[in-house]
C-alpha cells in the first residue's frame, strides 16, 4: 500500500450541492446535445473553460463525422370525409431517413413485425416493436447490493433494448423500395413513448421513419385494412464532415508512470443523459487544489464524443470511449514507456429517480425516489472499494455487477475490455434517451446526485492508496485488446 497524505476529504474543495444543482441547469439550458449539434458544441466549449479554469491543461481529438439531424416531422391521413387529419407522433427514428418538405404520400399497409417489406414497395409500412420482457439474469449478473434487499427485477423491459432488439429492419424497406414506416411501440405507455430517441445505437438507414404509441398504432393498423392514404414528413439536414471534438486533461502525480481514468461522453439529449461530465469536473476541481505531494498517481479525465453516434465513432463496435483508447496508449497500456491506467471510472446518468409504467401501460409515474443504482465492479477488489465508498450515504439504492457473457452497457465497456480494472455507474431509467422540452430535469433529485460524487470521490482517494499489483486484474472475459 501507498501511504496516503490525505486524511479526510475537504468538502470545502468540492462543489456544493448548489453549485453541482447550477452546473446541472447549465447544461440542460444547451438543450439537448446530440453529438455535433450546436448545443452539443456549446457544452463542450464549456467544459473547456471549466477544466481551464482549474488550471488544467486542455487536450482535443477532433473528428469529422456524417450528422443527420431532423427539423421538422409530422404524419398525416386523408379521413373519410375527405379532410387531412393530424395523426399524433411520439417522436421520429434517429438516422432513418428524410424526406422534402413535402413528404412522402402513399397507402398505408401493415407489415407485422417488419421482417418482410415486398408487399409495401411504394407504400407507408406499419410496424409493430413490441417491447420485450428480458429475463435479467440474461443481461446482468448481481454482485452485492446496499441495502441487501435490493433485487433486480426477474425481468427487464427497457425501451433502449426493445428498440435495438425488436426494431424494424429498414435498410430492407429502403431496398425494398418503401416509402416510409411507421414503427408502432408496443408494451409502452404514451407518456413513457413519447419523445423517445431511440434508437440511438444505429447508423444511417435511408428510410424515412416515425414513431408512434400503441393506441395510434392500432388506429392506423385499421385505416391501413381500409387502403387509407397517408402523408409522412420528416425533414432532415445532413452534414457530411459535421465536427465534433473527444476533450481530456491530465493531472500529474508523483507517479507519472502510473494513471486512474475517469471517463464519461458529452453527446446526450436530456438533463441525465449525459450529466456525468458534471461529476469529472466537480472531481477535476478538488484534485487540481491538492498539492502535487498529497497526489499520488496522474489522473486522466476523458469526456467522450460519439455516444449517440456509436456506428460512427466506436472502434470493432465498442463504445465511443474505445476510440480514445486506441489513439492514446501511451496514456494507459504500459507498454515499454507507456503510462499503466491501474483503474478506471465511469460516471453516467446521475442523480436519477424511478419512473414506470404500471403492468397494463396504461399510467406512467414515479415508482421510487431513487432509481437502482446499477454499477459495473471489474473485479473483488474494485467491489469492496466501491462498497466501502458507499458508507455514510442517506440515499442508497445500489446493486454492483460483474460483466458476463462480455455485456458491459455504457462508456467503462471499452476500458474493462482492455483490462483496466473498472468501477462504472451505469444507472438505467425509463427515461434515459427521452428528447422532451423540459430535458427530464424535474425527475433528477441533486441530494442523490451529489451523494454519487462524492461517492466516487472516496473511490479514488482509495485507489490512489493501493499498490497496482493489489489493484489487479479485470477477472476472466472475453476481452480483447484495441
Amino acid at each position: 500500500m501507498v501511504e496516503n497524505e490525505i486524511s479526510s476529504i475537504d468538502f470545502n474543495l468540492l462543489f456544493s450541492k448548489e453549485e453541482v444543482w447550477t452546473l446541472q441547469k447549465c447544461l440542460n439550458d444547451f438543450g439537448p446535445r446530440l453529438t455535433g449539434s450546436n448545443p452539443h458544441k456549446k457544452y463542450n466549449q464549456f467544459i473547456k473553460a471549466e477544466l481551464e479554469n482549474y488550471g488544467l491543461e486542455v487536450f482535443e481529438d477532433k473528428y469529422s463525422f456524417n450528422k443527420w439531424e431532423a427539423k421538422r416531422w409530422s404524419l398525416t391521413i386523408e379521413n373519410d370525409f375527405g379532410r387531412i387529419e393530424e395523426i399524433p407522433t411520439t417522436f421520429y427514428y434517429p438516422y432513418s431517413g428524410e424526406t422534402d418538405k413535402k413528404g412522402v404520400s402513399g397507402e398505408l399497409i401493415y407489415c407485422d413485425k417488419g421482417r418482410d417489406f415486398k408487399k409495401a414497395r411504394g407504400k407507408i409500412a406499419i410496424v409493430e416493436v413490441c417491447i420485450p420482457s428480458v429475463p435479467s439474469s440474461l443481461l446482468l449478473k448481481k454482485r452485492s447490493s446496499v441495502p441487501k434487499a435490493v433485487k433486480l427485477p426477474n425481468k427487464i423491459s427497457n425501451s433502449v433494448v426493445g428498440s435495438v432488439l425488436r426494431g424494424p429492419n429498414l435498410e430492407k424497406a429502403a431496398r425494398d423500395g418503401v416509402l416510409g414506416v411507421i414503427c408502432i411501440w408496443k408494451n409502452l405507455s404514451f407518456e413513457n413513448a413519447l419523445n423517445q430517441y431511440l434508437p440511438f445505437t444505429t447508423g444511417y438507414k435511408g428510410c424515412p421513419s416515425l414513431w408512434v404509441d400503441g393506441n395510434t398504432g392500432d388506429k392506423l393498423k385499421e385505416l391501413a385494412k381500409k387502403k387509407v392514404k397517408a402523408n409522412m414528413i420528416l425533414e432532415a439536414v445532413i452534414e457530411k464532415d459535421a465536427k465534433t471534438e473527444t476533450i481530456y486533461s491530465v493531472l500529474a502525480g508523483k507517479n507519472l508512470n502510473e494513471t486512474i481514468i475517469i471517463n464519461t461522453h458529452t453527446d446526450g439529449p436530456n438533463a441525465c443523459e449525459e450529466n456525468g461530465g458534471i461529476g469529472l469536473l466537480a472531481l477535476a476541481k478538488y484534485f487540481s487544489q491538492i498539492p502535487l505531494k498529497q497526489r499520488n498517481r496522474t489522473i486522466i479525465f476523458v469526456f467522450a464524443t460519439g455516444h449517440f453516434q456509436l456506428p460512427q465513432f466506436g472502434i470493432n463496435n465498442r463504445q465511443a470511449t474505445s476510440r480514445w483508447l486506441e489513439e492514446h496508449t501511451e496514456l494507459w497500456n504500459g507498454i515499454n514507456s507507456n503510462k499503466k491506467a491501474v483503474a478506471a471510472l465511469t460516471i453516467e446518468h446521475l442523480g436519477c429517480t424511478e419512473w414506470k409504467d404500471n403492468k397494463k401501460h396504461s399510467e406512467y409515474s414515479q415508482t421510487n425516489s431513487i432509481d437502482i443504482e446499477l454499477v459495473y465492479t471489474g473485479n473483488k477488489l474494485m467491489d469492496q472499494i466501491y462498497l466501502k465508498a458507499l458508507e455514510g450515504r442517506e440515499k442508497i439504492r445500489t446493486i454492483t455487477l460483474k460483466p458476463r457473457n462480455n455485456i458491459y452497457f455504457g462508456e467503462g465497456q471499452p476500458l474493462f475490455q482492455v483490462g483496466i480494472p473498472t468501477i462504472s455507474l451505469v444507472t438505467a431509467p425509463d427515461y434515459l434517451c427521452k428528447c422532451s422540452k423540459t430535458g427530464e430535469i424535474e425527475k433528477l433529485n441533486i441530494e442523490l446526485m451529489y451523494e454519487q460524487i462524492t461517492t466516487f470521490l472516496k473511490v479514488i482517494l482509495e485507489i490512489d492508496t493501493i499498490s497496482a499489483t493489489n489493484l489487479g486484474k479485470v477477472e476472466k472475459q472475453s476481452y480483447g485488446i484495441l
